[in-house]
């Protein structure tokens, strides 16, 4: 025991190393060193929070718990800038579950370079930093200010956790209960990485500090010294901006926005009233600002028809508004004649939720446009009676392209896309912004190639084009694009229809490619995509037929199908599937057939199979279907 006492006066005269014990049952220190009661004034019996930060206590002794012994560095603390941080479990006299904490000085290492490289590129001005290992899943604390109060304590460099445990901490300690739904979706990786392609990714969010919720701009950013990691840094959003609060809200709610609607109002779902984000002629005579009632009552002295008139106050009513956004509404728009002035004949109404933001959660925004070009061209449309089979009720969404300016307005669209029509200019926008938000990225090259500058000469080249593809919410969808010729036969418009396809898909998906009541006599029955450069086992259950497996390889030799052939037959079979069979097949439109060696067992004997190679394209893809059965069988 002498010798451990001698350990103690070590420690206590130790001037550069802070040592304290802290029970796991009450949080009370069990001992610290000379240098702890230094700078703490702390002894055996005091609180933890005289000594050390109670959220880091705890995250470090979960972490102990996980792993046995913690190590992590902080970058201020009371014993010094720049610490190593050692933690583990001890047993205490009596039984007593305690934790001990060191404290040495922190050295430099490759580690450090890179939090000062990220550190120099952002400032010191964030709050919290993290860096999102996208690749491997994980997140990295690099700076964590522990609460606006503690400002002496600052937690640097915490070991990486997973990126999914990162991500249910902030929902579950520190966001608002109402953001819940709305960060799951905004921290899904696929998002960020989506969006950090395409720049910085920034949105807000409440917080927790204390016993109340603080605005937090939370930001992501990919740096260049940085391959296939993310860093994501958040502070006040009362930081972000020194602007007054008012014309900060209204540079958001711009942003958001088409510069197409003239008049645009902040309306307080819970007050009623209103304020002016862009005033405009249109609505001439609206003050500045007011209740909501006034407004309404300005609004309906332009619209001359009283049937109209009733139908605005039904549809923006403060209750009415209220009622639709509690149910998940994204906008609520309708269309008015006006009484404006000679030249505006429509306008069109429309709510949205503004951006998400403080001083946002129980706002909505009030727009107002002239839209009586939109209504003269869409009249003018249906007059011409074009493509019937477009108008009829088969089609989910029809709109009308102009292939000169890009512009477009639609025939019939669906609520929840309707502001899409609103919010873009062109075709070519607006494509774009749907393939990303409702397209599977596989299937998203069909809009890219839609949305391209020589859509016309594309279009010219056919009578009628389809494609089939599959939205996020794993529908089929079916687009039809019909070329509109004018009396001298040029191609200026064209018109887009959007057809549910998903029952039909579900039905005759693989059953297109040969008439599937013949396969259940094939021994071998395989696809391959000539693009992908995928393989597949397919399988037919008495009424369709299913893909199995899947491979993939750069060269053909290497795929299952392929090892059951005998050598000396080999080059043929690679010959069938090379690119000049396949693209000579279609061109000429001809199937491919071959009689093979076969190792129908395993077994290393060989039978005599018939081959049969069958080239298709399937949603813009060129596959071939192997089909083959015993030769005995096909010769009777």
């Amino acid at each position: 025991m002498k010798e451990l006492w001698g350990i103690m006066n070590i420690l206590d005269n130790a001037d550069d190393v802070a040592l304290f014990v802290v029970s796991g049952r009450d949080g009370k220190v069990l001992y610290c060193n000379h240098l702890v009661s230094i700078r703490c004034n702390a002894h055996t019996g005091s609180d933890l929070t005289d000594v050390w930060d109670e959220a880091d206590y705890r995250k470090a002794v979960a972490r102990v718990e996980d792993g046995g012994v913690y190590r992590y560095q902080v970058e201020r603390s009371r014993f010094g800038g720049r610490r190593n941080v050692t933690v583990c479990k001890v047993v205490w006299s009596g039984g007593i579950l305690a934790y001990s904490f060191m404290l040495t000085a922190h050295v430099d290492d490759r580690e450090e370079e890179e939090r000062e490289k990220i550190f120099n590129i952002l400032g010191r001005s964030y709050q919290d930093i993290f860096l999102l290992d996208m690749l491997n899943g994980e997140v990295t604390t690099l700076l964590k200010q522990s609460d606006d109060t503690e400002k002496s304590f600052r937690a640097v460099y915490y070991h990486p956790v997973r990126f999914d445990d990162w991500k249910n901490e902030i929902i579950s300690d520190y966001a608002h209960p109402d953001d819940g739904e709305e960060i799951i979706k905004l921290l899904e990786p696929s998002k960020i990485l989506s969006e950090t392609d395409n720049g910085d990714y920034v949105f807000q969010y409440r917080k927790k500090n204390g016993d109340e919720y603080v605005w937090m701009v939370m930001r992501f950013l990919k740096v260049d010294e940085l391959k296939e990691k993310v860093v994501c840094c958040e502070r006040s959003a009362r930081n972000e901006n020194s602007s007054n609060q008012r014309e900060m809200q209204n540079e958001v709610i711009m942003q958001s926005l088409s510069n197409a609607y003239r008049s645009v109002y902040l309306l307080d779902l819970k007050t009623g009233e209103y304020t002016t984000v862009k005033p405009d002629s249109l609505l001439f005579g609206i003050p500045q600002e007011g209740s909501l009632s006034v407004l309404q009552e300005l609004v309906c002295e332009l619209i001359p028809d009283e049937g109209q008139r009733n139908d605005y106050r039904s549809y923006f009513s403060l209750e009415a508004l209220r009622e639709s956004f509690a149910a998940g509404a994204e906008n609520v728009g309708r269309e008015y004649n006006s009484s404006v002035n000679a030249d505006v004949g429509w306008m069109g109404a429309n709510a949205f939720k503004p951006p998400y933001m403080e001083g946002m959660e129980d706002k909505c925004i009030l727009t107002f446009m002239d839209i009586t070009e939109h209504k003269r061209v869409e009249a003018e449309r249906n007059e011409k009676n074009i493509i019937i089979d477009v108008l009829a009720k088969d089609y989910m969404c029809v709109f009308f392209l102009s292939l000169k300016d890009g512009s477009f307005h639609s025939v019939q669209i669906p609520q929840e896309y309707r502001y899409i029509e609103k919010q873009f200019k062109t075709s070519k926008e607006a494509l774009l912004h749907y393939a990303k938000a409702y397209v599977l990225e596989q299937y998203r090259d069909v809009f890219r190639l839609l949305a391209d500058d020589d859509l016309k000469d594309k279009i010219e080249e056919y009578e009628k084009r389809e494609y089939v593809y599959r939205t996020v919410s794993n529908k089929w969808i079916k687009l039809n694009i019909f070329p509109i010729k004018d009396k001298k036969g040029n191609i200026d418009e064209a018109v887009i229809a959007f057809e549910d396809y998903d029952d039909i898909m579900e039905q005759h998906e693989l059953s297109l490619i040969y008439n599937a009541t013949l396969l259940a006599d094939y021994d071998v029955m395989c696809e391959y995509d000539t693009d992908g450069g995928f393989f597949f086992s397919l399988a037919f259950d008495g009424q369709r037929i299913i893909r199995e497996e899947k491979w993939e390889g750069d060269d053909v030799r290497q795929f299952p199908v392929a090892s059951t052939i005998h050598p000396d037959d080999m080059d043929m079979f690679a010959l069938a599937l090379s690119e000049e069979t396949i693209e000579d097949s279609f061109k000429q439109g001809k199937t491919v057939s071959h009689m093979f060696l076969r190792d129908c067992r395993g077994s290393g004997e060989y039978r005599l199979f018939m081959y049969a190679f069958h080239y298709y394209e399937e949603m813009g893809k060129r596959r071939v279907l192997i089909m083959a059965r015993d030769a005995d069988r096909e010769f009777l």
